[in-house]
């Protein structure tokens, strides 16, 4: 029985097309890489200008996460209702907008609700990244385009960095006014293009039984990637429609449309992603929400995050040539490796303190960096594709959820203890080490779907 993966690992291939939708979707994990390391400064810089108390700086960064959370539970629905493409351009189209107004807000309230707006919009728009890649791609190229978009999420910071040095003094004054509007740019192209280039995937008008717009679509991807006319034929396009109606008959017989990811086929699965991603976030919210007060108390000036960017981005580029090898990589291998690193950075920064800053917040952020990139692919490849936006958005929603509370912990840590949070956190990863060896399936270069049979 022919699959769609079948179709494109033969017909199809690897080309323009598949560039083309990450140069589209990869813009918006550039602007989340963007967004994060801005958060982080933006917070100090308003607390210093507006005489912020420590209880309104840890509401300012919980805003944003709230958001996210509420956009991740919209994108998790919507996107199976009118799909993927319009989802993805509608709320990338909303978030420039509101790029714009938070550069002129006047007060601490107009921000509150500015960044609470932004997150919504943006959260709904950045999960449909994974989703898009996984669904397009061939099986053994799916990692390393899936990290492609991790990769693009570094060079965002970097290209954040770079800006800062031009547009503020330090990490606790500037023109943070100027900054956001340079940032709003490269989500702003992202819509534009999404509006004329960016294609609905497949799976989605097949699993939607729209299997003439599906096979017209797929004859004009072949077309595109290979400049030939082998389209195609009658006898395939049968093939498919089996293959997709039994696929429809099997959701059925596990109740995915009564359950959701709660079915019984994949509730444990659906409960473990959450504590890695749970834990994940909790981790990278300590880096992100402290990592200019450390500087700021070491001294340290804003060349130090450029440089740790940079690092971070070589890193990255020497992980995408091992993400799609099973043998020394795969994505158990790499969450469990990342964790590992984890454990021991965080409980180093805790003993040896600003003696090793640097290099302990440079290990922890490349940790944090694979574990996201490899989580994202974990979480399209464990689901069916009725349930992948559904899995993958409520994942990063709930991951997200613990971090809205954060600040309002992290903070008060701090201030005892400028490392204390680093112990804390090394002792969480050890649960990840632990929940990762629980994860049974590694689909490492393996087909997106497939029947028990096949």
């Amino acid at each position: 029985m022919i699959s769609f993966d079948d179709i494109l690992e033969n017909k199809i291939k690897t080309g323009r097309y598949q560039f083309k939708t990450l140069g589209i979707v990869g813009l918006v994990e550039f602007c989340d890489g963007i967004e994060y390391a801005y958060m982080s400064i933006l917070v100090a810089i308003i607390q210093k200008e507006w005489e912020l108390n420590q209880q309104q700086i840890a509401s300012l960064g919980s805003s944003f996460l709230l958001g996210m959370v509420i956009g991740n539970c919209i994108c998790a629905f919507l996107t199976d209702i009118i799909g993927r493409k319009i989802t993805f351009t509608i709320f990338t189209g909303l978030s420039v907008f509101l790029i714009y107004f938070t550069s002129i807000c006047t007060s601490y309230n107009q921000m509150i609700m500015l960044r609470l707006m932004f997150g919504i919009v943006f959260g709904t728009s950045y999960p449909l990244g994974y989703v898009f890649i996984s669904e397009v791609t061939e099986p053994r190229y799916r990692g390393r385009f899936g990290y492609s978009m991790g990769v693009l999420f570094v060079i965002g910071k970097i290209y954040l960095a770079f800006l800062c040095i031009f547009y503020l003094n330090d990490f606790t004054s500037g023109n943070w006014r100027g900054l956001i509007r340079v940032n709003g740019i490269p989500v702003a192209i992202s819509f534009i293009l999404s509006l004329f280039y960016l294609k609905e995937t497949v799976r989605y008008y097949l699993n939607q039984r729209e299997y003439k717009v599906a096979f017209e679509q797929i004859d004009s991807t072949i077309l595109e990637n290979q400049k030939d006319t082998d389209i195609l034929t009658e006898e395939e396009k049968q093939g498919l429609i089996n293959w997709q109606e039994k696929q429809i008959l099997i959701n059925q017989e596990q109740e995915l449309n009564r359950f959701g990811i709660l079915s019984q086929n994949y509730k444990y699965i659906t409960f473990k992603i959450w504590i890695l991603y749970i834990l994940a976030n909790l981790q990278n919210m300590s880096i992100y929400l402290l990592m200019p007060f450390l500087f700021a108390n070491n001294n340290s000036n804003l060349s130090s995050m450029l440089f740790m960017f940079i690092l971070e981005l070589v890193f990255a580029l020497l992980l995408y040539v091992f993400i799609d090898d099973p043998n020394i990589g795969g994505r158990k291998m790499v969450i469990g490796y990342s964790s590992l690193i984890l454990v021991l950075a965080n409980a180093s920064l805790y003993l040896f303190r600003q003696h090793i800053l640097f290099l302990g917040l440079l290990l922890i952020k490349l940790a944090c960096r694979a574990l996201f990139s490899t989580l994202g692919l974990v979480c399209c490849e464990s689901y069916p594709l009725q349930l992948r936006s559904q899995g993958t958005a409520i994942a990063f929603g709930i991951g997200k959820t613990t971090s809205i509370p954060s600040p309002f912990f992290l903070f008060p840590l701090f201030y005892i203890d400028p490392y204390l949070p680093f112990a804390l956190m090394s002792v969480l990863s050890i649960i990840m080490i632990i929940t990762n060896y629980l994860i049974g399936d590694d689909k490492t270069m393996k087909p997106l779907e497939s029947h028990k049979q096949d």
